[in-house]
């Protein structure tokens, strides 16, 4: 497969974050080129936050990236152009731990200078450093939005610090 240049980008020219991860979605992807992992991702925001640019992501408990995500120090979410629609449903609805769904979804892994993962197919990735997590308190929310955990299935809130922004 051949690999497009990638072009170094400020935070500030990236699309909307709302269209991005939600009317978009992302992939999250931890780990090292040995070990990683990748999801689709519809939470998320871009923004500023003790000084720094960030991205917060959100990850459940039963996830299998969250294991890469608590064991590694960065991690990566990327873009992918409209055709990739369907590649990112299916490696959002099946996990790694059962197999190499990258490969079934027909997604290339490729890794960053830094090392984390990203893909040849993706047409943007923003690369992170994990400056904060949390693991969400449903007795701190409201009554109304509770009911989104209603299975126990509780997220992991991980706050990165902007490192690179690139683009093809």
């Amino acid at each position: 497969m051949e690999e497009k240049a990638w072009k170094a980008i400020e935070p500030t020219e990236v699309k909307n974050a709302v269209e991005l991860f939600d009317k978009d979605w992302m992939v999250l992807a931890a780990g090292k080129k040995e070990a990683f992992n990748a999801m689709t991702i519809s939470w998320g925001q871009m923004g500023e936050l003790w000084g720094k640019r960030i991205v917060t992501v959100y990850v459940r408990d039963s996830r299998y990236t969250k294991e890469f995500m608590d064991s590694n120090d960065h991690f990566t979410v990327s873009a992918f152009p409209a055709e990739c629609r369907k590649a990112l449903a299916y490696i959002g609805s099946h996990s790694g731990r059962d197999g190499d769904k990258l490969s079934v979804a027909g997604l290339h892994p490729e890794f960053t200078p830094l090392g984390n993962p990203t893909f040849n197919e993706a047409t943007l990735y923003i690369e992170c450093r994990i400056i904060y997590k949390y693991r969400i308190d449903i007795n701190n929310m409201a009554e109304d939005v509770r009911k989104v955990y209603a299975d126990g299935d509780i997220h992991t809130v991980y706050v990165g610090e902007i490192l690179n922004v690139m683009e093809r």
